[in-house]
């Protein structure tokens, strides 16, 4: 739009040269098109400035408590976090006491209308006063689940695995996708640990879900999210992914992320494979035939200080799986502008962005589909930025032998999971083979 206004000024100011020329007072065409050039500079130094500050206005930044929460070493000063922590428990202490603050001056409000004789407000006090325990109660059933779950809120600092499968769930319905997963990878890689992220299921789910995961190689993470933006929570941005692999890459060498409906065809060998891959590059995932620019919504390369046309013939990684190795390159050129994406509302979700109605029979191929990928769309700007737009250097084809895993739909693992718990599992419950 500014490009269109800059073009329509400059027309503007040809035309009005000419016809000063052509009318003007015959000592004066010098000095009016002297005039009419100064004020076309200022004009193109003004649209250069706005363009400065909208690019800063779209700068990326991450707010100290993130990098303390996400593990990151804050070049920041950390007196702001300080006084936030400080500030903190106080918060906490009044919102506990707000319900016993009420329920004591409600009764010494019916104690004076008592004394009054005003038998009726007593009647209402006495009701409010009921209402005022039943809250006070459920404050407290709520404090005691939040501390049985253990919710992790501090970054992990103890000794780190060698190598680390991830997954999580969000949802109830993604519990039996992550029990499939679970003893999916006991059967083809027993010896491999599993961390399963639990971003918020019921109590009862949980405790199914822990049963399954009963092993020493097994461990369900309840992981608290409400120390981040609310947005994070959102399925169809996903935010959530790249703080679950940050928190993982703090308790493994090298972690393979993959979504819970995600299963594993092959075995050691195929998968030492792909590690030794990933100790070069660092990340390793499966790119699709679709362009990053087609699955991206404009408005986001602006906050990566690029734009779409370069992603034109870059090929989408999906994160479906994905291999990661904890190393400072891509801490700090992955992780952390991704997480800043992640955690800034206008970056991750811009306005007019949707995660259905995608049309990708436009012409060309590469334009915009109307569709987004939120997480996955700033993860694939990332990585064609840090490898200069050389997929083949963080990614294989989809339909590359060294892909050793596939799909199974919500629909299929919970038929599964149910015929096995009563005991009429067969093989002709899994559509895929190991061939």
């Amino acid at each position: 739009m500014r490009t269109k206004h800059l073009i329509l000024i400059l027309i503007g100011v040809i035309i009005a040269t000419i016809v000063f020329i052509a009318f003007g007072p015959a000592g004066e065409p010098n000095d009016s098109f002297k005039h009419i050039v100064v004020q076309t500079h200022q004009q193109l130094k003004e649209f250069q400035e706005n363009l400065r500050v909208g690019l800063e206005r779209k700068k990326l930044d991450l707010e100290p408590k993130y990098f303390k929460l996400l593990g990151f070493a804050s070049p920041l000063n950390t007196k702001e976090n300080d006084d936030a922590a400080s500030h903190q428990p106080v918060q906490q202490h009044q919102e506990t006491d707000t319900p016993v603050t009420a329920r004591r001056a409600a009764q010494e409000l019916q104690q004076l209308h008592r004394r009054d004789g005003t038998r009726q407000m007593a009647a209402i006090e006495s009701n409010l006063l009921q209402e005022l325990d039943l809250q006070e109660q459920q404050l407290q059933q709520q404090q005691q689940q939040k501390s049985q779950r253990k919710r992790i809120t501090t970054p992990y600092n103890g000794t780190k695995a060698n190598f680390t499968i991830v997954t999580y769930v969000q949802q109830e319905r993604q519990v039996a996708s992550a029990i499939l997963l679970a003893q999916n990878i006991a059967a083809k890689l027993p010896s491999e640990y599993l961390l399963i992220y639990d971003l918020g299921v019921s109590e009862e789910q949980l405790r199914t879900l822990t049963a399954y995961c009963n092993s020493s190689r097994c461990t369900v993470i309840t992981y608290d999210l409400s120390e981040f933006p609310s947005s994070v929570n959102d399925q169809r941005t996903h935010a959530y992914r790249p703080i679950v692999i940050k928190d993982a890459l703090m308790r493994a060498k090298s972690v393979l992320f993959a979504e819970n409906y995600m299963r594993i065809r092959g075995g050691y060998r195929e998968l030492h494979e792909l590690q030794n891959r990933v100790m070069v590059s660092g990340v390793l995932g499966w790119n699709t035939p679709t362009a990053v620019s087609s699955r991206t919504h404009p408005k986001m390369f602006d906050y990566f200080e690029s734009n779409a046309e370069n992603f034109i013939f870059l090929r989408m990684v999906d994160l479906d799986t994905v291999f990661f190795a904890d190393t400072l390159f891509v801490t700090e050129k992955i992780m952390l502008p991704w997480l800043k994406c992640a955690l800034t509302l206008e970056c991750i979700d811009p306005i007019g962005a949707q995660s259905n109605g995608c049309k990708f029979n436009k012409k060309p191929l590469y334009r915009y589909s109307g569709c987004h990928g939120y997480d996955a769309s700033a993860f694939n700007i990332v990585l064609g930025l840090t490898w200069h737009l050389d997929d083949s250097k963080y990614s294989l084809p989809c339909t590359a032998k060294e892909n050793m895993f596939y799909k199974e739909t919500l629909e299929q693992a919970t038929k599964i999971l149910e015929n096995r718990r009563r005991n009429t599992s067969d093989t002709s419950d899994h559509p895929f083979t190991e061939d």
